[in-house]
């Protein structure tokens, strides 16, 4: 199986969270599994390690270079924006400040093909107005 991981879940592993372990020990656990992300979960992430933990930074960027990254491109954006518009017209709005990334990492993962492994209850909103915008 193929999966995307959300920005949350990285964050989630590194400060060792029983929840995001579990997951991730089990998609691991799969010979056949691939991990993506793409360049933005990687900045969201390591912007979030104190300059001052630079040992900690390091491990961060050493374990995110092992996860395959992928390109978002200018189709991703533009499906991107026309979901959020869909959502937003659906009275869909998401609890966070960073909502359009939460938009780009959905599509990125739709995209491509992938199983999106998110800790992010809006994630699973989301999934359930995609199948009414691809049947429009």
């Amino acid at each position: 199986m193929k999966y995307f991981l959300d920005t949350n879940i990285i964050i989630d592993l590194l400060k060792e969270k029983e929840e995001a372990i579990e997951i991730l020990s089990n998609i691991a656990s799969d010979p056949d599994s691939v991990i993506y992300i793409n360049r933005l979960v990687e900045l969201e992430t390591l912007r979030g390690i104190r300059f001052a933990h630079s040992r900690r930074f390091q491990i961060a960027q050493r374990e995110l270079e092992k996860f395959e990254k992928l390109d978002i491109t200018q189709d991703i954006y533009s499906e991107a924006t026309n979901f959020a518009r869909y959502c937003k017209s659906k009275g869909i709005t998401l609890k966070k400040s960073c909502e359009a990334i939460d938009y780009l990492h959905f599509i990125t993962a739709k995209y491509y093909g992938l199983q999106i492994i998110s800790i992010d209850r809006d994630m699973s909103a989301l999934e359930d107005k995609y199948q009414e915008f691809t049947q429009m």
